[in-house]
């Protein structure tokens, strides 16, 4: 099977500016997962939907994760038209999306994102999905930038938002925040983070496994740079 026959086009309508446009989404039968990452980072045997996760207006300049894009309020809607549509210039959507018009794409979101006044939940999820997207590329430095900055945005949202935050409980987010301080080395954190979960007994079955076999591995690599 050709790339293409895992796509289809659909219509949708934009929040900001009311225009009706099409965007490529990828078909059901294409999501066969072949492994998972301990940040919920998924691979997929056939092709990556996360590249195709971005939705643009081409009229607008609005930019979104297809989940929040019908969703942003008047308030930020005249955010965007103020300060993006200005500066935007009208574009045929691509078709095929290799992961440098992704790593685009994403940071467009971003941009929309933060210019919008977002919830520090979104900026992070936007965040957290261009640095695996990093990490397809074999990009460790740029991965491990933006997780910096999801970290960063997920702590934000832990202590002002209510859960939850981007369709994860609080469990999820806490496990999360703790796999984010591994990553990036800083393992007292993140053994703190993976305690909390552990301790309070809460969130699914797999979270709480996530967090009991992350927590050992934290305790094992602690145990050895003591002892080095």
């Amino acid at each position: 099977m050709s790339l293409e026959d895992y796509l289809y086009e659909k219509t949708v309508e934009c929040p900001v500016c009311g225009n009706t446009f099409t965007v490529i989404a990828v078909k059901q039968k294409a999501y066969v997962v072949e492994s998972r990452d301990t940040d919920f980072c998924v691979r997929y045997k056939e092709i990556n939907p996360l590249l195709y996760d971005v939705w643009i207006c081409q009229l607008c300049g609005y930019a979104a994760q297809k989940s929040t894009f019908p969703d942003i309020s008047f308030k930020r809607a005249k955010l965007i038209q103020e300060y993006i549509t200005p500066k935007w210039v009208a574009r045929e959507s691509e078709k095929i999306i290799d992961y440098d018009k992704a790593i685009s794409r994403f940071k467009l979101a971003l941009i929309s994102a933060q210019i919008s006044k977002a919830k520090a939940s979104e900026v992070a999820g936007l965040c957290l999905k261009i640095a695996w997207t990093y990490r397809f590329m074999g990009e460790t430095e740029k991965e491990k930038n933006f997780l910096t900055n999801a970290l960063d945005k997920y702590l934000e949202a832990y202590a002002k938002e209510r859960f939850p935050l981007e369709n994860m409980d609080e469990p999820t987010v806490t496990y999360l925040i703790g796999e984010l301080y591994r990553r990036l080395g800083n393992l007292e954190e993140a053994a703190t983070w993976y305690s909390k979960v552990i301790n309070t007994r809460a969130g699914s079955e797999r979270v709480q496994k996530l967090a009991r076999e992350q927590w050992h591995l934290v305790k094992e690599e602690l145990k050895k740079n003591s002892a080095s």
